[in-house]
């Protein structure tokens, strides 16, 4: 499927390809359209390249998937762990967009988008330090847009565990 071209736009990838248009957002829910181009993240475009679905161009050079990393690892520098656990998610299955309107890094729809998506989900690593603040106000968040809140850990072998954090009342 690699007949699809990709170039490097700011912090995105975009596709003027109609043909990507149908089979990577219509079909399978990948980037958002916007005046007939397919914009992709870079985690998405990474994800893709890996795949071998894409190519991503910078002019007329043609980026491999570690230059692709390295740009993506200027613009975040927690590029390799989102990378990670994207790649979980849409292996498993499910569609993933993402969360910062809701201050987390991802949603998860269990299937398409057709429904709400069900979790927010929060990337962190292993040796992370966490607030309870901060997973109180993700939490909450979560709860007021009735999603779940999953804390994705990934550790220092790259494994990934959830932990669906949520409010209990008494």
């Amino acid at each position: 499927m690699s007949e699809f071209k990709f170039y490097i736009s700011g912090e995105r990838v975009f596709s003027t390809m109609e043909s990507a248009i149908n089979k990577l957002y219509n079909k399978r829910h990948y980037g958002e359209v916007i005046g007939g181009k397919l914009f992709l993240s870079f985690i998405e475009a990474a994800y893709l390249l890996e795949k071998e679905w894409i190519k991503v161009f910078e002019g007329e050079k043609e980026l491999g998937l570690e230059e692709l990393f390295e740009k993506g690892r200027k613009k975040d520098e927690q590029f390799d762990l989102k990378f990670l656990v994207y790649k979980d998610l849409r292996d498993r299955g499910y569609t993933v967009k993402t969360a910062l309107k809701y201050g987390s890094h991802f949603r998860v729809y269990r299937k398409g988008m057709e429904e709400h998506a069900d979790w927010l989900i929060w990337v962190v690593s292993e040796s992370q330090k966490m607030y309870p603040n901060d997973l109180i106000a993700r939490v909450r968040v979560a709860h007021g847009v009735r999603k779940k809140m999953v804390l994705a850990v990934v550790d220092e072998d790259n494994d990934v565990v959830y932990y669906q954090v949520e409010r209990v009342k008494f």
